[in-house]
């Protein structure tokens, strides 16, 4: 069973989402302060953080940030009202591997907490793919940086990037694209996949990608 650490300022959506992933088959524990979510996050082994960004006593990025510097890997999702480019930026600076805004279905929160929880290989690679001299991608959180600075990649762009560095010099098929990135209430689309395909290889050079009708796609 799966562990989760929720923090979360309101006590009704804390006891909600908390009381939701245990009839989910999560091993769940709550709390609503900083310091309180610190000291637990040391002291236990979690398998999925959910941090909301304004909880009592400091800043979810600032918590995660700390953890993150004492070089905790746990993966985590922000859950907050914010909702500007730079908050966006902000949470993944800060080290999230997703970001739910205000309000959410439960569901849809489930539904990413077990994406989560099924790609956990991403905390067992190499945290940096340098993909040329200019360009490099943080395996971890899913973010390309260009000289340094973010360059902002649709999510299933970014996942696309992340499943075909994970299988360098290996074709994957388009049946397992689908499987990976497309939700399960989502219908496939392989005219998004190719056009999805055409913008990474924009940003990354054509012949990182290589296509065989038959085989997929390789990163190489």
């Amino acid at each position: 069973m799966s562990k989760i650490l929720v923090v979360e300022d309101e006590p009704m959506l804390l006891d909600m989402i908390c009381s939701y992933l245990k009839e989910n088959n999560y091993e769940v524990i709550g709390v609503k302060e900083y310091d309180k979510a610190l000291n637990l996050a040391y002291e236990n082994s979690f398998d999925l953080w959910i941090f909301d960004v304004k909880i009592i006593g400091g800043s979810g990025f600032d918590l995660l940030k700390e953890l993150r510097q004492s070089g905790r890997g746990t993966p985590c999702i922000f859950v907050t009202s914010l909702n500007t480019i730079n908050d966006l930026k902000d949470g993944f600076t800060s080290g999230c591997d997703d970001y739910i805004k205000k309000p959410f279905e439960l569901k849809e929160l489930l539904l990413r907490v077990n994406n989560i929880l099924k790609r956990t290989f991403v905390h067992n690679i190499d945290e940096f793919e340098n993909i040329n001299s200019k360009l490099k991608f943080d395996v971890r959180h899913g973010i390309l940086y260009k000289n340094g600075e973010i360059l902002p990649l649709a999510n299933k762009q970014s996942r696309l990037l992340l499943m075909l560095i994970k299988n360098r010099d290996k074709f994957i098929t388009r049946d397992e694209i689908f499987n990976e990135i497309w939700e399960y209430d989502e219908e496939p689309s392989e005219l998004s996949l190719r056009v999805y395909i055409s913008e990474l290889r924009k940003i990354i050079g054509k012949d990182r990608i290589i296509s065989q009708s038959k085989l997929g796609y390789k990163y190489v």
